[in-house]
């Protein structure tokens, strides 16, 4: 094979999935695409999470084994006040009608972190960052930006942004001051190299449990 098929296909591995045993194990920090009985998947395991999902659905079974949809984050979920954070940023800055970001990030030495990031443009229609340097250990989990006083969407600027390593990508739309979250437009999706996911019956932006609030972003307890 090719010197630059091999490099390419080790970015991206293929694999068909077994009928008969059980798949290897992926690294962390990796993803690999599946070939399952119904279709393509893939999947990403990172040090916060493990993630499964269908990309193309297959018009007839396929003979290999088959795969099950996850979205579970190893980490636990994301403390709801690092959410309601972002939510006053985002709500001060459209209050002036701006766009915002931030990131929320995940290590097992330090846990949950709000990252205020370094913004090099923000204006009614965009915001551009510095892009940080995380340490080895540490991971993008959340990445949060605002429209200001307009609608939450994903832009063909979100798309090119959130190519990469696996993780989770929030819009907060129709910010004003003393807004709380439950009142904004929300858009949320699971970004896996470069295949986005915005299902709601596995990805929900929050959810209580008992009297602690947390961010639902999980679907296995």
């Amino acid at each position: 094979m090719n010197r630059k098929d091999i490099l390419l296909q080790n970015h991206l591995p293929t694999l068909m999935v077994p009928q008969f045993e059980s798949l290897p194990e992926l690294q962390k920090n990796r993803s690999r695409l599946l070939i399952a009985d119904d279709g393509l998947w893939i999947e990403a395991k990172t040090a916060w999470g493990v993630l499964i999902k269908r990309i193309f659905e297959s018009p007839r079974p396929l003979p290999y084994g088959s795969v099950e949809e996850k979205t579970a984050l190893l980490s636990g979920a994301i403390p709801i006040r690092f959410l309601e954070r972002f939510v006053a940023q985002a709500n001060e800055s459209g209050q002036e009608g701006l766009e915002t970001a931030a990131w929320i990030i995940w290590s097992a030495d330090e846990g949950w972190q709000y990252l205020e990031l370094d913004l090099l443009v923000q204006n009614v229609g965009s915001v551009m960052f510095r892009w940080p340097e995380l340490a080895p250990e540490t991971s993008l989990v959340l990445d949060m930006h605002s429209h200001g006083r307009g609608p939450a969407f994903f832009s063909e600027t979100d798309n090119r942004s959130d190519q990469g390593t696996a993780h989770f990508s929030l819009v907060i739309g129709n910010c004003a001051k003393g807004r709380a979250l439950a009142e904004l437009d929300t858009a949320i999706r699971l970004c896996l190299s470069g295949f986005f996911f915005e299902d709601s019956e596995n990805i929900s932006l929050w959810k209580s449990s008992g009297k602690e609030m947390t961010c639902g972003i999980i679907s296995d307890p």
